[in-house]
């Protein structure tokens, strides 16, 4: 997973669209307006940001219907941790590629360029890639390694799993868990999952609560809430 400077996207100029939003990612838009002289890297930024939030109705726009059913068709939404890492061009496409701070993975979109799009510009990525696919974490699996990460005294990975209040409820038991945490029990409530663990020496328990809205959109810091007893 990949944890350096993040370049922001430059997503810019909200689209417009008409008619009813569709229901399933590859379904044709009606797209108001026109974006042929949009640069593709700008165009990319766009349909990843929509990707991302889960705007079926504005990734269509900008994707062709094979390009927009691959993207949802690997997350539903993508998640918001995608971060542009290289822009190249080829035989009239300019490849964009993008990687998950979160979940690890990248995604390389490719995007016609400006003068071989179509009318109004729409549905010029036609083409979009993964590699090494984001890891797909389940909450236990995200409350283990975070566990993990605090019983070895790992600070970066301990506050890159969890918020920063969580982090200080951890820090406040000890600032290294050690070794000797035993998971005895998961729970799910109002979109949390709750990980219980004991440690095998002292007799405590810890509860990790995870957060199953953030963890399916690649929050980086999906462990919100800690309970030790």
């Amino acid at each position: 997973m990949g944890l350096g400077a993040t370049t922001a996207l430059a997503v810019t100029a909200p689209l417009v669209l008409t008619g009813a939003t569709p229901a399933n990612a590859g379904t044709t838009a009606t797209c108001a307006g026109s974006v042929a002289g949009v640069s593709a890297t700008t165009y990319a930024d766009r349909l990843v940001r929509a990707w991302g939030s889960g705007n079926t109705a504005a990734a269509n726009c900008y994707a062709s219907t094979t390009t927009s059913r691959t993207l949802f068709g690997q997350a539903t939404p993508g998640g918001i941790h995608w971060r542009r890492v290289s822009t190249e061009g080829a035989a009239g496409t300019i490849y964009v590629t993008y990687h998950d701070d979160a979940r690890g993975g990248n995604l390389t979109i490719g995007v016609q360029n400006v003068g071989l799009r179509g009318a109004g510009g729409w549905h010029a990525a036609y083409t979009a890639r993964f590699s090494n696919e984001p890891k797909a974490w389940n909450a236990v699996q995200w409350s283990d390694n975070l566990v993990r990460a605090w019983g070895r005294g790992d600070a970066k990975w301990t506050a890159y799993y969890a918020t920063p209040a969580a982090v200080r409820s951890l820090h406040t038991v000890a600032a290294r868990g050690g070794s000797h945490w035993t998971r005895i029990g998961t729970e799910g409530a109002a979109g949390t999952t709750y990980v219980t663990y004991r440690n095998d020496v002292t007799r405590h328990t810890l509860v990790i609560g995870v957060s199953n809205v953030g963890l399916s959109q690649g929050d980086a810091h999906a462990a919100y809430t800690v309970r030790y007893h």
